[in-house]
């Protein structure tokens, strides 16, 4: 029998609890969770970290070459490769993201539903499949409004600028507060969806509903958590950094080139894969922090969790219901 206490997801925490949840959540799901991403999101971000890291390499050689053969670097922007390599990238970048999105909130609703640490990958990618459009159609959707609203955002700076040069500092520090305010705003969309199952609008308002007068908190939260992948991400990619900078002596004088540039470029191609690999397969942190805010903030303006207790006192229950654990 397994001895895992399952952690309740409808209830208020504080600041540090949340992270404190978080980080348990991972730590006691880290081989299923693991699994289910390996499996589920492994194989679309392994081609979106493949294609991203021969991007990278062969933009960081063109621009090292742009002073030897500008034309070079002009035209490469204008064939047909550039364009079919730039569109395939982005259709994984994407899909791989809804995948680590949709891996991580199915396995915290299974987690829920059958209060167990022990949850299998088919189960897992069956919850996934069946919710995998919705998932998609949030990002493509939530990029949109985000474009209209960039551009929208835009048109004050347009009239500062008639007005004066230097009121366009104002107005885009304007568009840089309003894109953050935003952001941290619709961040709870994701669980919103997943755990209410309501339209992409309806979620969207209440986003904003559920973070009015919480924005701070689930801005810092969002942030810390993402510091922590990007620190965790860097930490892989410095190898890859050092080789690329090896690699930038031998370009600078074309007669040092040898034999092993080749290898060093191949294995400067694998690193940054495995960073690019690192940092998608980490966002699954901020994802399972944004989930546990949004039951903070459900309980703290709704008390959902403390209803459904009070509806069940006096019923017989089959089971002793299992502590919470931190």
């Amino acid at each position: 029998m397994e001895d895992v206490k399952i952690i309740e997801f409808q209830r208020t925490r504080d600041f540090s609890n949340k992270l404190n949840a978080t980080f348990t959540f991972v730590r006691q799901n880290f081989k299923g969770l693991f699994r289910s991403m390996l499996y589920i999101a492994g194989p679309p971000v392994l081609v979106a970290s493949l294609l991203l890291s021969s991007f990278v390499g062969d933009f960081f050689k063109l621009v090292m070459g742009a002073g030897r053969d500008p034309e070079a670097f002009q035209n490469f922007f204008l064939t047909v490769s550039f364009w079919i390599q730039a569109a395939l990238m982005f259709v994984f970048v994407i899909v791989s993201y809804v995948a680590v999105i949709a891996t991580t909130n199915c396995y915290m609703i299974l987690y829920a539903e059958k209060r167990t640490a022990d949850l299998e990958v088919n189960d897992v990618w069956e919850k996934v499949r069946e919710t995998l459009g919705m998932y998609l159609a949030t990002t493509l959707l939530f990029g949109l409004v985000t474009v209209l609203m960039y551009l929208f955002m835009l048109i004050p700076i347009v009239l500062l600028g008639n007005i004066s040069g230097f009121l366009i500092f104002f107005g885009v520090i304007f568009l840089i507060v309003g894109v953050f305010y935003v952001f941290i705003g619709a961040s709870l969309i994701y669980p919103i969806r997943a755990f209410e199952k309501k339209g992409f609008f309806e979620a969207l308002a209440r986003s904003f509903y559920l973070i009015r007068g919480k924005w701070w908190s689930t801005f810092g939260l969002l942030m810390i958590l993402s510091l922590l992948v990007g620190i965790i991400s860097y930490v892989f990619s410095i190898p890859a950094s050092i080789l690329q900078g090896v690699s930038m002596l031998h370009q600078v004088k074309p007669d040092a080139f040898n034999e092993s540039s080749g290898i060093t470029e191949s294995i400067v191609f694998i690193l940054n894969a495995l960073a690019y690999i690192t940092q998608l397969l980490l966002y699954l942190l901020p994802n399972v922090g944004l989930a546990f805010q949004y039951f903070n903030l459900v309980e703290m303006k709704e008390a959902k969790g403390l209803m459904g207790q009070i509806n069940t006192l006096g019923e017989t229950q089959d089971a002793p219901r299992p502590e919470e654990h931190y």
